[in-house]
């Protein structure tokens, strides 16, 4: 038995939900500024306890980047182990792709987790009561970031050793265009879908984002850079999308 269609939303449903959800955002937000209010000061305290906490941890969590980096070395290792027996064996060459694709997930998360923790792990240089921490945080920052580099440029030559028509080089500034000009259309359709995906789950994100940064700036004592930082990066990518797709309908870009 064929499963029912769903009804069509009509347009009066698509404003009352919409207004629903805007009255539903106004009283969390208005009941929020109630419950902080007075309380400025032991948010302060608490954002402070926080700030520092992550702060100490932070060569800790420098430090657990080393994981993504060994997982994605171990997936390297099997993809190269089934691409050996790749031209010979289909289920073989699936299972390279797999294991490489898997490794370049985890080289690549690796980045900006360096990044980030970097961020935390530098100022907790001052707090460490012993210097052998504190030495230890730039040469660990360097190697993540050598060794996900190194993993990144590793795995895209087993896959271009696979998949000879693949081009690019990831030290090379022009990588991901050169990368994306030698994929067919089915691989160009789902890299779109990945950016589409990602573009409407950041913009579900941004407005929490933002709720909590301007919470944080009038009742934790947060800086305001943080929040314009945080609304220029939503405000450059909802202009970079709606710009592109302005050029694309007026004729002044090609399709890529």
């Amino acid at each position: 038995m064929n499963k029912q269609a769903k009804t069509p939303k009509t347009s009066r449903g698509v404003y009352i939900k919409f207004t629903l959800i805007m009255i539903a955002s106004a009283l969390t937000g208005a009941f929020i500024s109630i419950f902080l209010f007075g309380r400025e000061d032991g948010l302060l305290q608490l954002t402070r306890r926080v700030s520092d906490g992550l702060i100490l941890a932070g060569p800790w969590l420098l430090a657990a980047g080393l994981a993504p980096c060994a997982a994605a070395h171990g997936l390297y290792l099997a993809g190269q182990k089934a691409a050996a027996r790749a031209d010979e064996d289909d289920e073989a060459f699936e299972a390279a792709n797999r294991r490489l694709s898997l490794s370049m997930v985890f080289s690549a998360v690796a980045m900006p987790w360096v990044m980030l923790t970097s961020c935390l792990a530098v100022p907790a240089v001052t707090l460490w009561e012993s210097a052998i921490p504190a030495l230890a945080v730039v040469p660990l920052m360097i190697a993540e970031l050598a060794w996900s580099y190194g993993l990144q440029a590793a795995v895209v030559r087993a896959e271009q050793r696979l998949a000879p028509e693949k081009r690019g080089n990831v030290f090379d500034v022009r990588f991901q265009k050169d990368w994306y000009d030698s994929c067919d259309e089915a691989e160009r359709q789902r890299i779109g879908e990945c950016g589409y995906h990602t573009y409407t789950v950041m913009n579900k994100i941004y407005p929490f984002a933002m709720l909590a940064a301007l919470l944080a700036v009038m009742y934790g004592g947060a800086s305001v850079l943080w929040a314009v930082m945080l609304g220029g990066l939503w405000l450059t990518q909802t202009l970079t999308y709606l710009l592109r797709a302005h050029a694309l309908d007026s004729g002044r870009a090609k399709t890529e």
